[in-house]
């Protein structure tokens, strides 16, 4: 069963989905996306997202949107016009996509040589959220591989954009993969110091105290936003460093935060099975099961 989509104004069925190949999202990947999960028919931290897709759409000039009260009123329709497909999913979230729409030509017929002004284009769709795979990360984690594949330079875009342009995140999985079928490769900077992977923040444990790379190094990830609140309520220490690689391979916990899944662990980095118990990502994981119980 099909889920319907929004696409231009137009409610069609998600399989239907389509873009002229002149569109940038396909020309140059100038795609914006942001991805909300759904807790108990509620969108989880839609304010946090929203401001974070306003400032992907302004950096790539992404105009004539609607406003982040009109994303949720479609948002809202979007849930109602799939209330069936909805009541058989365990879990599912919304993607949010836009790009700057296709330039429209004057007709070669009148020999107008004249352009107007491209349409965005604006996408809403539902995602099921494969929760096996979820709860078999939070149960048993996820291995992590340290990859030489570096993360774009902020000179090129800046890093707190969510976009489609997501080369790098494919080639750090795929080395990852050589390593292990089921592992998420970590992306580092210039400097060698580590960043994040192509679906989590990666924090890491030492002494009680909880570190995560540097806010200009990574996407601001919601989910982490969140689990730095969770800190302070817990008195666990949150700080910010550049981590190199050998530090995150000596880590006595890795944490990674994610929205499918929230938050769950690093079964192991490299070669190295990370030690169990793991007692910081637990009080966290109680913490999160918590609030978004809640929600």
């Amino acid at each position: 069963m099909s889920a319907l989509a929004f696409l231009n104004g137009d409610w069609i069925p998600d399989d239907q989905l389509a873009l002229p190949l002149s569109d940038p999202a396909f020309t140059h990947g100038v795609c914006a996306v942001e991805r909300m999960r759904v807790y108990h028919g509620q969108l989880w931290q839609p304010e946090l997202h929203l401001q974070r897709w306003q400032r992907t759409i302004d950096a790539l000039k992404i105009s004539g949107l609607p406003s982040a009260a009109g994303l949720q009123q479609l948002i809202s329709e979007l849930m109602d016009r799939n209330e069936s497909w909805i009541a058989n999913q365990a879990s599912f979230g919304v993607v949010l996509l836009a790009s700057p729409g296709s330039l429209m030509t004057g007709s070669l017929m009148t020999g107008a040589d004249t352009q107007t002004a491209p349409q965005p284009t604006l996408i809403l769709h539902l995602y099921c959220i494969d929760q096996g795979a979820m709860q078999q990360r939070i149960e048993h984690g996820m291995p992590l591989v340290i990859t030489d594949v570096q993360q774009p330079p902020s000179a090129s875009w800046d890093r707190r954009l969510k976009v489609r342009s997501r080369l790098h995140y494919y080639l750090a999985d795929q080395q990852a993969h050589q390593v292990h079928p089921l592992a998420s490769g970590v992306l580092v900077d210039h400097d060698g110091t580590v960043t994040e992977t192509a679906i989590a923040n990666v924090l890491l444990v030492q002494q009680g105290s909880v570190f995560s790379p540097q806010p200009d190094q990574i996407l601001p990830g919601v989910s982490l936003q969140v689990v730095q609140r969770l800190c302070a309520e817990l008195q666990l220490p949150f700080l910010t460093r550049r981590l190199n690689t050998q530090r995150l391979r000596e880590a006595d916990e890795v944490i990674l935060t994610g929205t499918s899944c929230g938050v769950w662990f690093a079964s192991q980095v490299d070669d190295r099975m990370m030690p169990s118990p793991r007692p910081v990502y637990t009080q966290l994981r109680q913490a999160w099961d918590r609030i978004t119980s809640a929600s």
